[in-house]
């Protein structure tokens, strides 16, 4: 790609909500196009909406996106020479641009009221026309124009066709008729989503626009408003939006609709990040690094077809990330959980003993508290401890438990050979009973790390309070 040093990409939430899943995979391909061509990633915050706008949503949002990974050049926190980076503090500079238009002639105030625009509207629908301004005010005089109506801004829609190569969907062509003059300001002064989105990726000399589809039909408005100030329109990449497993727009049904969602769910930020990169991208692994991602990211791989967000897919992503991460980051993650007063050390050792069989991060607290509290039998485990060779059994494993001044890798082994001399059992039969008596099932971890983890007081107290 030619001229990568000026490649400026930006991410625009409203922070109305938490970030959601789509906005995150949106943040997140603009940042690996940025790293890719070694350009600039900007955090805009678009907070128009002073009704459902709040500072606590927008600081949510920024841990969310740091917490995953991604990160950013510009934005209101680090600021950056092309700031402000919030819409609320650049207001004065969408004014400025509305008089800019309304001095050329190629926007003017509109003073109808709501009941009129309803009417208009009405008769269009009944007469089978797409609903549109007529353009009323759009020769209204001075002395027409009333005193104490505080009227919207509208622009000068011309009547063309708006023609663009997408970088995802192809050429796209929208007759720019059907518009109307559509409103750049309301009659509060506030400037519109079309019209800031114009101004800001104008003045933020952004270069590439990757958005969900979802903006396409506000893009034709975008190049007119472009075009009416002899700004270059940037490149445009909109991404086909992500769908649950049944094929319907993504929602908590279907496991999870935010990233904070999913964090507090046990989700490791680097299996979310993964998953994310398979919604649209085919990388050609299973398994893919941030740096790994950014090497092999490129717009032309973006797919035209839905993606679909498999929970399932994402546990077994993230399964395997829990057990190849770091044990004592899992501990510090986990350690503020647990009720129970532990020493660093055995936490340690325990998460390195069960972290291959966690799905989740909350797994391992509720894995750990069958070590520290005693087993809660399930049905199965209960089932094969009533069988007379299990008593059989676990006397010979309290017998030979006595016989250990401590529990390690080797008095483990000398442990089942001596049960498996006096009983003469083996396989299932013998291993069975005693996992269901230590830990209340019949899988899990190795019972070699059990009888280390547990000690010899603890294996003695489980076996008796079954033997009774």
């Amino acid at each position: 790609m030619a001229d990568n040093s000026k490649i400026r990409v930006r991410f625009a939430p409203s922070p109305t909500g938490y970030l959601h899943i789509g906005n995150a995979r949106t943040a997140l391909f603009n940042r690996l196009f940025a790293a890719r061509y070694k350009g600039s990633f900007v955090l805009r915050i678009e907070d128009t909406d002073r009704e459902r706008s709040t500072k606590a949503f927008e600081d949510s949002i920024l841990e969310d996106l740091k917490w995953l990974g991604i990160d950013w050049e510009e934005g209101p926190d680090k600021g950056g020479a092309f700031g402000p980076y919030r819409q609320s503090e650049r207001a004065d500079i969408y004014s400025e641009y509305t008089d800019k238009l309304i001095d050329k002639g190629m926007a003017y105030p509109c003073y109808c009221t709501h009941d009129r625009l309803e009417e208009l509207k009405k008769r269009q629908i009944k007469a089978g026309w797409p609903p549109k301004y007529d353009g009323r005010c759009r020769t209204l005089s001075m002395g027409e124009r009333p005193k104490d109506v505080r009227p919207v801004i509208r622009f000068c829609a011309p009547e063309k066709t708006v023609a663009f190569e997408d970088k995802v969907h192809k050429r796209l062509s929208f007759d720019a008729s059907i518009f109307g003059d559509f409103i750049i300001a309301g009659s509060d002064g506030i400037a519109t989503y079309n019209f800031a989105v114009v101004i800001d990726d104008a003045l933020m000399a952004i270069t590439h626009v990757i958005r969900g589809e979802d903006h396409l039909s506000n893009t034709p408005r975008q190049i007119l408003l472009f075009d009416a100030f002899g700004f270059p329109v940037p490149q445009y990449a909109h991404i086909p939006l992500i769908l649950g497993s049944d094929r319907t727009p993504l929602s908590k049904r279907h496991g999870a609709a935010s990233i904070m969602e999913l964090k507090e769910s046990g989700f490791l930020p680097e299996a979310i990040v993964n998953h994310l990169c398979h919604l649209g991208l085919s990388p050609g692994r299973e398994f893919l690094s941030m740096g790994e991602a950014v090497e092999l990211f490129s717009i032309e791989m973006l797919s035209r077809s839905p993606s679909v967000f498999d929970i399932d897919r994402l546990k077994a992503f993230n399964r395997v990330y829990i057990e190849k991460a770091d044990t004592e980051r899992l501990a510090n993650i986990v350690k503020p959980y647990l009720k129970e007063d532990v020493s660093h050390e055995w936490l340690q050792k325990a998460i390195e003993a069960i972290k291959g069989e966690a799905i989740t991060l909350r797994d391992i607290p509720d894995m750990l508290l069958s070590l520290l509290k005693g087993p809660v039998f399930d049905r199965d485990a209960e089932r094969v401890l009533k069988e007379s060779y299990a008593r059989e059994v676990l006397n010979a494993l309290s017998q030979e438990i006595e016989k250990q001044e401590g529990l390690n890798t080797d008095t483990y082994k000398n442990v089942i050979a001596g049960i498996k001399q006096k009983t003469g059992l083996n396989g299932k039969q013998l291993f069975m009973p005693i996992r269901a008596a230590l830990t209340g099932k019949l899988k899990g971890i190795e019972l070699e790390k059990i009888f280390v983890l547990l000690g010899k007081k603890q294996i003695s107290e489980r076996i008796t309070r079954c033997l009774i």
